[in-house]
């Protein structure tokens, strides 16, 4: 059976304006009639307040265009969603939690750490297998992280029996609804709703809009955000060999961005050996069918035989050089330019010849140095490592690039231009 995946990486905002007579459509009876429709067919108990009004004039009147691009996403990822609610026999409107919580960006990322489409923190995913190493984080799968959302859903109803205090409880964490409920002796959550703190309180009330707005997004003139999206047929593939986006986007004419789209829960642009990956099938028919050859390519790459995107540089040590000095400008590890050049420790002499492997975007940084209004005659004894001392955030480097200079030598009476810093 063929597996499908939508890649939306880039796409453009649109979104029909919502009807200008906003009053009309904010009708409360109209609306509570609309919110009874809901109740009527899930377990879920909406309820129509000023707390869920207000988040509905926020979405309408200030985010119409986020909703457009998540109807878009959603057409993707809700289907996955409601085979695994199904699946454990859970409210398919938790699906809209989703959308709370990460906007339907998979990799989403908080301030406190959670990651992914249902924004577990590091622990809670470890509690429901979620695998997260130095290569892997599987909080970003969307199978794998919704199998694991639906797990906690079940664990959270055991203990509240109550999908609105579930819903609190996903956002506060459970031992902090169950306190509030034990110290304030309230029993729902409209009623705990006061004595919670602020994300909380308006949790609940944001899920409720956002559903709403979900099942109700054309009488509103809301639809999908066309954005250019390529559905195209997908299969698993076991690489017994470390691999990067890069070299394997060389290989199979795929972006890096695709790549991504097609493996979110890989970290760091890295397939680590043994890694089953998801690629369109063509692809995999091409890979299997030269899996030697692309082997030997990458290799290759590996040894620095073949170079991707990059430039082999030969850098001269300068006065005031260090390892992680150099590493740093041109965007590089200390360890990748000791092993570059056998050495055994981060000691460095003036006129070291130092081999980098720099990134081609790099030197482009580089080759844009800008002059200031600033500039430098060369007086008798003069030497670089001075005149760069001379200005804040300049390097002998940057003075070379600026004025094109191949050696450190200097005549008295050069004109130097002083690059901006």
């Amino acid at each position: 059976m063929k597996k499908y995946i939508l890649l939306f990486c880039f796409f453009h905002l649109h979104a029909h304006p919502i009807n200008d007579k906003l009053s009309e459509k904010n009708d409360s009876v109209l609306i509570c009639k609309r919110i009874d429709a809901l109740n009527s067919i899930s377990s879920i108990e909406f309820n129509y307040n000023d707390f869920v009004q207000s988040h509905l004039d926020f979405y309408l009147l200030k985010e119409n265009k986020l909703l457009s691009r998540m109807l878009a996403v959603s057409e993707y990822y809700f289907p996955i969603f409601e085979k695994h609610l199904d699946k454990y026999n859970l409210p398919l409107e938790l699906k809209y939690l989703s959308v709370v919580e990460s906007a339907l960006n998979p990799s989403a990322r908080s301030v406190s750490g959670a990651r992914g489409l249902w924004q577990f923190m590091y622990p809670t995913g470890k509690e429901y297998d979620l695998d997260v190493t130095s290569y892997v984080d599987e909080r970003l799968d969307p199978h794998k992280s919704t199998e694991a959302a639906c797990k906690y859903f079940i664990k959270l109803f055991d203990i509240f029996g109550d999908w609105n205090l579930v819903l609190a409880a996903y956002n506060g964490g459970p031992g902090y609804i169950q306190r509030k409920l034990i110290s304030t002796g309230k029993n729902n959550f409209w009623e705990l709703q006061p004595y919670l703190r602020r994300e909380t309180r308006n949790y609940v009330p944001k899920f409720m809009a956002v559903t709403y707005l979900m099942h109700y997004h054309k009488e509103y003139n809301i639809v999908p955000d066309s954005m250019r999206i390529t559905l195209s047929d997908f299969d698993t593939l076991s690489i017994n060999y470390q691999i990067n986006f890069t070299t394997l986007s060389e290989i199979t004419c795929l972006s890096k961005e695709e790549i991504s789209c097609y493996n979110p829960a890989y970290k760091n642009e890295v397939f680590p050996k043994n890694a089953i990956i998801n690629l369109p099938s063509i692809v995999i028919d091409d890979y299997l069918l030269n899996h030697e050859s692309y082997k030997l390519f990458s290799d290759a790459v590996e040894r620095k035989e073949i170079l991707i995107d990059e430039t082999r540089f030969v850098y001269l040590v300068e006065s005031g050089d260090y390892l992680g000095k150099i590493a740093s400008n041109f965007k590089l590890k200390i360890f990748q330019i000791q092993k570059w050049n056998n050495l055994k420790s981060t000691k460095l002499d003036v006129g070291d010849r130092l081999i980098l492997y720099v990134a081609n975007s790099v030197f482009e940084e580089i080759n844009l140095l800008e002059p200031s209004n600033s500039s430098y005659i060369v007086r008798k004894g003069d030497t670089l490592w001075d005149i760069a001392r001379m200005y804040n955030g300049i390097t002998v480097s940057k003075i070379k690039k600026l004025n094109n200079l191949k050696t450190n030598s200097l005549k008295p009476g050069l004109k130097l231009l002083i690059p901006k810093a």
